[in-house]
């Protein structure tokens, strides 16, 4: 039951998200799951946004609860992940799949 839970509880913090958040989120997560270092540059080239505009929906994402891990590099530099242990527990396509239901 408590996996039932887990999955409603995931299955409405996405459930909130807008399709460009929501859009943001996979962009960020395939990219990182493939190995890139993301921040906000890569993921406005890969978005076709703004830096600003990936700032803005990143700081809506993390208000809303959706668990993204931002770490500082070199005192100016924003890099972007999902946390491992939230990885573990949903794959994006069980994101994915527990949104469209």
């Amino acid at each position: 039951s408590s996996l039932d839970s887990l999955k409603k509880d995931i299955r409405i913090m996405f459930k909130k998200l807008t399709p460009q958040e929501m859009q943001i989120y996979t962009t960020l997560y395939r990219l990182s799951e493939e190995g890139f270092i993301v921040d906000y540059s890569l993921l406005a080239s890969k978005t076709s946004l703004t830096e600003s505009s990936i700032r803005d929906y990143i700081l809506k994402l993390t208000k809303k609860g959706i668990p993204i891990e931002k770490v500082k590099e070199n005192n100016k530099k924003i890099i972007l992940s999902i946390p491992k242990d939230f990885k573990k527990v949903a794959p994006l396509s069980i994101i994915v799949s527990l949104r469209n239901l």
